[in-house]
Order: C-alpha cells, then structure tokens, then sequence
C-alpha cells in the first residue's frame, strides 16, 4: 500500500514538471510596435527569459515607423500594419496587446480560435511597464559596469598618488601608484589613518609648514590645496602638492575626501633656484648701488687729501720751471735742490696714485667669485680708504689685526663692501671725534675667523637694535644715505654662511662683532657646504646683544 502511495506521489511531481516545462517555444503575436514592443525584443536577444522559451512571430502596428515595427521585421519577423490578420496567423499560442487600446482586443477576441490565449487589457499594460522596467535596468546595469570600469582603470593607471579618507582621517581606499610609492600592501594600510601613513605621526597635520587641506575641506565643503614636505631615507626631500576634494558618503549625511598627491619636487627646485639666483642679482645690484654711495663718501673726503700733495706738487714744479727758464746755469747747491723736489714730487703723485688706485679698485662692478681671501688684507685696504676721513674728524683708530688668521672663503668686493659699510657707521657715529678699534682673531672652538669693530660714539636705542638690519632703515638725515648699508652688509653675510651681532649702549658707543667660517682644507673651491649653527648666548643679526 505504501509502495502505491509513493509512486502515485512520484507520478504527480512528474507530471507537475512536465506542465512546467516547455519542449517547445511559446508563440507570440503582439499587438502595438512601440518602445514596449522593441524593450520585449531586446529582452529575448538576451536570453533574459531563460526558463520559458518565447518566440515572436508576428508584430502588428498600424504605424510602420514604429520603433518595435522596425526592430521587428530587420530580425525577420512577420509585421502588418493591419491588427486583424494576426487572427488567421497559424500556430499562435498567445496574443500580447502592448498598445494600451482595449478596444483593439475586444475587436479580436470573437475572431480568435480557442487554443489562442490573449491576455487581458490590465495584464498587458502591466506587462508592457515590467518589460521597460527590465530593459531600463538593464541599461543602468550596463551603465554602472561601465562606470565601475572606467573609475577602477582611471584609479589604476593614473600616476598621482590617491587616498580616499573617511571624516575621521581613516583610509578607506588607496590607488596603486601610491602603494608603490609606500613600498606597503594594500592590508598594511587601509583603516589606517593618514598621517600615520604618510608622516609616520601620532597626530594629524596642523602646523603653519604642513597645514592640513583635509581639515579646510571638511569645513568648507570645497577643493583645498597645501604643500607637504616629506622625508624619505632613500630619496631624501621630497615635495607634494596635496589637493582635497569633497566626495559624498555612502550613508548620505557624512562626507569622504580625495586627496590627491602630487611629487613638485624637481618643480620646486627650479622655482627656489630661479628665486635664489634673482636674490643674488638684487644683492648684487644693492651692494653696487650702496658701493656707489660708499664711494661719493670716499671721493669727498679723498679730495681733501689729494689737493694738498697736488698744490705742493704744483708749487714746486712752478718754482723749478721758472728758475730754468732764467737760462742760467745751476750750481751744486741749487741741484741738490732740484733733487730734493722731484724726490718730494714722486713721493706725493705716488701716493695720489695710490689713493686714485684704490678707489679705482672699490668702485669696479666685478661678477661674484668665491675663493680664498684674507680678512686682514682686505680690512687693511679699508682702511688706508678711510684713514684721510678719519683724521679730518680726529678719529684715533687703533688696529689689533692677528697675524696667524686662517683665510676664508668668500667674494672679496663684497667682504670689502661689507666692512667699509659697517666702519662708515662708525665714523659717522662719532662726529666729534672719538676712537675706532679694528680686532681680528681666530675662534678656534667655533672654526671661526672672528672680526670686531667698535667705536665710541652716539651708541644705538634699544628700540632701533632690532630694526638696523632692515632695509631703508635709518635714523640719518637724507644726504647721509638710504638706509641701504647694513641691510647690504646682512644679506653680504646671510650669503657668505657668515654671522653679524650688535652691542650698544647709548652714549658709551658701538660694536659689530662678525664672523666668518674658515676655509679649511677641504674646501678649495669656494662653496660652503652648510649653513651656521646659532650658537647658544647670542642673538642673530636683528638681535638685541651677544652674550659670548
């Protein structure tokens, strides 16, 4: 009895498949060759009713334009523009009405033969909206692969480095260009936050040299751009332009960023040199025009000490000529004389020549050329400039000059520009009079060739100490200068590695103590390889005092 049931049951499931399948594809004829028709068409192109085999066999519109009617007969498809023949089309199964007219199947239902189905007005329109709802999915199906595609192949292939950051800094997607920059796998670095990544730091960027664009970009909402110093073992320095971008979050409210990297480091280079090298043409032209000023100070009062070896030199030329002009002849004593002058003659024009050479000398515009110079030298020629100057204001000018100083390296024009400049200060500090001392010696800690000009003059206001570097600052009258010297003298020593410090002290005088780094046996060619240290108790060159 129970061997019976279950094979009576087996039968049944059988015959449930039977009627489930289909051997054979179910025939269609559709009424209406519109959008709905052509979506049907292309639906079955793709197989999209893969367990029901359906065939079209006839397509009937009473507009032969009609999009469907079209599609239709290019696949071979039997189309009329007359409804009612589909009534006599043989081996039909099922009419579809896609047109949205009932009257057109009430029209057709009495001609029908009884094996023909046709599906109500209600099922067709409902139908027809399924069928251009499938055929729009699959079309924003297709259009969201293309996208995914697109986006994977840009974010793949573009050369820029690419996070994609949640709010709270968080990497949650990361281009490959960036990972090989990282030298990490992608596992290494996704749910990590970003600066830990890319600046190997406990806290998020937010300092005036690496300010962080992410930050404006969640405050704002818009594109936000900083520049990023990042420091690699292998490569050194290098330099990223960091660009925001506000992307929507997937759960609406919250907001991701992209942020892009961008090496400039070769670019930013360029631009620090081509600045560096329009700086060293303005120093050139500043230190020039302020040699300039310089030197209208030279030629006054070189004038004074040209004229009177010159009227000597006249008065005794005059003599000599008018006694030779007499016609008679000289006697011992008279030639003797004669001697005596022309001795005194080519002493002084020799040292007018001298005067005249060395002004000749400090006023020649020459190109900037590094190399070893001794600073004894060169203030020495300073000095036999200014001594005539000095004398006429009853300066007294004491020299401490050590005779074993190492050389340094640097541009003697602009070393010698630089002491004139600051000894200028100093004479004009003391109109009255006063005492100038010039000491150089040898820092031997510091590898350092030290220089100190002091006078006894006005002395300098606390308050002006911090301003005296700064350029068309100056507490003169207008026919004294600019304000161009010690700014020229500061940008002279910024650019030879060197230092320059100030002590004053109104009423009890000034002192400019400078330093230069000596050469060394290695550096033979005039380049200095590092800027100085501040050495601890003193103050740089817009400072108040030194303390050591």
């Amino acid at each position: 009895m129970a061997t019976a049931c279950f094979k009576e049951k087996e039968e049944k499931q059988r015959k449930q498949k039977e009627v489930l399948s289909f051997s054979k594809p179910l025939k269609i004829a559709v009424i209406g060759g519109g959008t709905r028709c052509a979506a049907l068409l292309s639906l079955l192109e793709k197989n999209s009713f893969r367990d029901i085999p359906i065939k079209i066999v006839a397509v009937a519109d009473h507009n032969p334009e009609a999009v469907g009617f079209i599609e239709a007969k290019k696949r071979g498809i039997y189309t009329t523009e007359d409804f009612r023949e589909l009534v006599n089309f043989p081996d039909i199964d099922l009419i579809i009405e896609l047109t949205g007219k009932k009257e057109l199947l009430e029209e057709v239902l009495p001609y029908l033969p009884p094996q023909v189905q046709v599906l109500d007005y209600a099922v067709s329109r409902l139908l027809g909206e399924i069928i251009l709802l499938s055929e729009g999915c699959h079309e924003c199906n297709v259009e969201l692969n293309f996208t995914r595609n697109f986006v994977a192949a840009l974010w793949n292939s573009v050369a820029d480095r690419i996070l994609l950051l949640d709010e709270d800094y968080t990497i949650i997607d990361i281009n490959p260009s960036m990972l090989s920059v990282l030298g990490a796998k992608r596992s290494d670095v996704i749910g990590k936050h970003c600066y830990q990544v890319m600046h190997q730091s406990l806290s998020p960027c937010n300092t005036a040299k690496r300010p962080c664009p992410l930050q404006e970009t969640l405050k704002t909402g818009l594109s936000a751009q900083a520049i990023h110093e990042h420091h690699d073992p292998n490569k050194g320095v290098t330099y990223y332009e960091v660009v925001t971008y506000p992307f929507p979050h997937r759960e609406g409210e919250k907001m991701m960023v992209i942020e892009i990297f961008r090496d400039i480091t070769s670019e930013f280079k360029e631009q620090v040199d081509a600045t560096t090298k329009r700086i060293k043409k303005n120093l050139a032209r500043l230190v020039h025009e302020d040699k300039m000023i310089a030197l209208g100070k030279l030629v006054a009062s070189s004038v004074h000490e040209i004229n009177n070896p010159i009227s000597g030199i006249h008065a005794l030329s005059k003599l000599m000529y008018s006694k030779l002009e007499e016609g008679k002849t000289l006697s011992e004593e008279e030639i003797e004389e004669f001697r005596n002058y022309l001795a005194l003659i080519s002493k002084e024009s020799a040292r007018c020549g001298d005067i005249v050479s060395n002004l000749l000398s400090f006023s020649r515009q020459q190109k900037m050329e590094a190399r070893r110079v001794n600073i004894n030298e060169i203030i020495r020629a300073v000095l036999t400039l200014c001594k005539h100057r000095m004398s006429l204001q009853k300066i007294e000018l004491e020299e401490d000059l050590s005779p074993d100083l190492p050389e340094v390296i640097g541009d003697y024009n602009h070393i010698q520009q630089c002491f004139i400049n600051v000894i200028f200060n100093a004479i004009e500090a003391m109109p009255e009079g006063g005492r100038l001392t010039v000491r150089t010696f040898y820092e031997r800690k510091r590898k350092k060739v030290r220089i100190d000009i002091c006078d006894t003059g006005c002395g300098i206001p606390e308050e002006n100490i911090s301003r005296i570097f700064e350029p068309f600052f100056s507490t003169k009258s207008d026919d004294k200068g600019v304000g161009l010297g010690l700014s020229v003298v500061y940008g002279i020593m910024r650019e030879h590695r060197g230092s320059i410090f100030v002590d004053s002290k109104v009423g009890e005088g000034t002192c400019f103590i400078i330093r230069f780094p000596e050469a060394g046996p290695d550096n033979n060619n005039g380049v200095l390889k590092e800027k100085p240290k501040r050495s601890k108790g003193t103050t740089n060159a817009k400072g108040n005092q030194e303390k050591g």
